[in-house]
């Protein structure tokens, strides 16, 4: 089946009775057994990694619908969900960063998980290393003892695009791992499985979900780094509600209509303001002329929503002012709902490998799915105002 089909069907089983369409809502702590020989069968199959219904805190059938979901999505051969992105990241870490172990991390990486590197993992004993996002970056920190190389493709801040399959290749040469985080392209238009890393993670609060009210992570994983996982999960007791994951598998079943949409009406407000004098950079890896377009161009097949841009020099200090006066861009964290938002963001004081060369402060947008025309002429009212 093409991916458009996949969307659709994976994740819900074959029946030949009459049945929902969609899988059940499946809630519960306790599950009950006919026998104590029986339930013993069914824990130690789970213990074994299998994927089984045997208690709440483990998953129930609707979890197991969305791993099996974003598992074909993902072109894996596991995944396991956690109640935010967030934590799937921080249960990867925790799973593969012992104390006396190395990890590699990302310069562009997700500021909370920065503090969750530095705060926790490096206290703890584990030694963290910042890299440029480029092989050339990632090869100047590597060490004998990097277990781990975590990368996020392309930065959710200031939108560069490592060569995965780069990465990927140096990490297995090195006997490290290689983990992605995959959210900005949602499994749909980037597979980071099939360039050769170990470990993909989403935040799937953001497009697989999709209407900003549910918190929900995934790890999809190839070969054998399931285990691991699957043991730290089962140890920390760690799950997602079944009814978030009812709710992202709806979501699921739109993703490819949603980041089309979202992806072309981003396009068109990101080449609107490359045309601007008013605007001095777009941020926007699927724009010809970008930082890392041709990486975006031969391994992405599509882009998302959220990009950033940043002011003429003389307007730089107004970019809060700008966001400040949009009407149509919501100022919130997070990203991947159907509404648009806006943020300043300072890229500088987060960077510790690399400098970052741009301006002090850039303003990234997350275009969603208003009408176009709406969005452009709220973004010129906007930089009129600040511009008198």
């Amino acid at each position: 089946m093409r991916e458009k089909t996949l969307l659709v069907q994976a994740g819900r089983p074959d029946q030949d009775t009459p049945h929902q369409v969609n899988p059940a809502l499946v809630r519960a702590s306790t599950v009950l057994f006919p026998t104590v020989e029986a339930m013993q069968e069914t824990r130690q199959r789970r213990e074994a990694g299998e994927q089984i219904f045997s208690y709440g805190v483990r998953g129930t059938p609707t979890t197991h619908a969305l791993e099996d979901a974003v598992t074909v999505l993902e072109q894996g051969d596991r995944t396991l969900i956690y109640p935010s992105g967030l934590t799937a990241v921080a249960v990867v870490l925790l799973t593969f960063a012992r104390p006396c172990d190395h990890v590699a991390i990302i310069d562009t990486v997700y500021p909370p998980v920065r503090h969750l590197c530095n705060d926790y993992l490096a206290s703890r004993g584990v030694e963290v290393s910042y890299f440029a996002p480029s092989p050339e970056g990632m090869k100047a920190v590597l060490q004998p003892k990097t277990r781990l190389v975590l990368a996020e493709t392309p930065g959710s801040g200031t939108f560069e695009v490592p060569d995965i399959r780069a990465l990927a290749a140096m990490a297995h040469e090195n006997g490290s791992l290689l983990a992605v985080d995959n959210t900005w392209a949602s499994g749909l238009f980037f597979k980071p499985l099939t360039q050769g890393a170990d470990i993909s993670i989403q935040a799937a609060t953001k497009y697989i979900c999709g209407h900003s009210d549910t918190m929900l992570g995934t790890v999809t994983v190839s070969g054998a780094a399931f285990m691991p996982l699957f043991e730290t999960t089962t140890a920390m007791g760690l799950c997602a509600s079944p009814t978030d994951c009812y709710d992202a598998l709806k979501g699921l079943r739109t993703l490819e209509v949603r980041l089309r949409r979202h992806e072309e009406s981003a396009l068109r407000v990101a080449r609107w303001l490359a045309g601007q004098d008013t605007v001095a950079d777009v941020y926007h890896p699927a724009l010809e002329g970008s930082v890392g377009h041709s990486i975006w161009k031969r391994d992405f097949t599509g882009s998302s929503g959220l990009f950033a841009f940043s002011l003429a020099p003389e307007l730089a200090a107004r970019s809060t002012a700008l966001v400040n006066t949009l009407s149509h861009f919501g100022i919130g964290a997070s990203w991947g709902g159907f509404e648009s938002l806006a943020l300043p963001v300072k890229p500088g004081p987060i960077r510790t490998a690399s400098a970052w060369a741009g301006p002090e402060t850039i303003i990234r947008l997350h275009v969603g799915l208003e009408d176009t025309d709406d969005l452009i002429e709220d973004l010129d009212r906007a930089i009129r105002r600040i511009s008198t």
